[in-house]
């Protein structure tokens, strides 16, 4: 019997955390813009102590975008690509990837206003509810310097399972499911 994926590419999915209703809606061409502010974010701090100018950060922060856009699109054809909303307004994005044995976090991000108030961790936590009826685990890499994420990760019962440098594969497993099984 074939199993469910905890949502099919192409459908709304909303989901009710603890800081609210949040739905995950497949990206759109005209979400373009946000989906590179929201990279520009985070990709900025990266860069801030290079000796270079303001422009080249910007076109690096550019040519990264792109890369990082048709990597994950060729990678991981089956994913998920969602804006999540709230109050219909855009503030994130999320890649999930079915996989085979265990479901993959490809991406995660919010926009700066909405980190570290908790809804990252609400989030989280509502799209591990919907894997855990499947007792299939889902993997995360994190880079080693990412703190906010290994936080988060740690906060949410991830353990590291492998190394591949600069990046750390975590594991989330539903509860019962021993490290055995996938």
């Amino acid at each position: 019997m074939a199993r469910r994926e905890w949502a099919d590419v192409s459908e709304l999915v909303t989901l009710r955390t603890s800081r609210g209703d949040v739905v995950l809606r497949p990206e759109r061409a005209d979400d373009a813009d946000f989906l590179f502010a929201l990279f520009r974010s985070h990709a900025l701090a990266d860069l801030a102590a290079m000796p270079i100018d303001d422009a080249m950060k910007e076109a690096l922060v550019r040519m990264q975008f792109a890369s990082a856009t048709a990597t994950y699109r060729a990678a991981f054809e089956a994913a998920r690509f969602d804006v999540i909303e709230q109050d219909g307004a855009a503030i994130g994005r999320l890649i999930t990837d079915p996989g085979g044995v265990a479901a993959c976090m490809v991406d995660y991000a919010l926009i700066p206003e909405r980190r570290g108030g908790g809804l990252g961790t609400a989030i989280i936590e509502a799209v591990l509810a919907q894997l855990a009826p499947q007792d299939r685990p889902m993997r995360v890499k994190v880079g080693v310097t990412n703190e906010a994420s290994l936080r988060l990760c740690a906060r949410l019962g991830f353990r590291r399972v492998d190394d591949e440098m600069p990046l750390l594969q975590l594991e989330w497993r539903p509860p019962g499911v021993d490290a055995g099984r996938g």
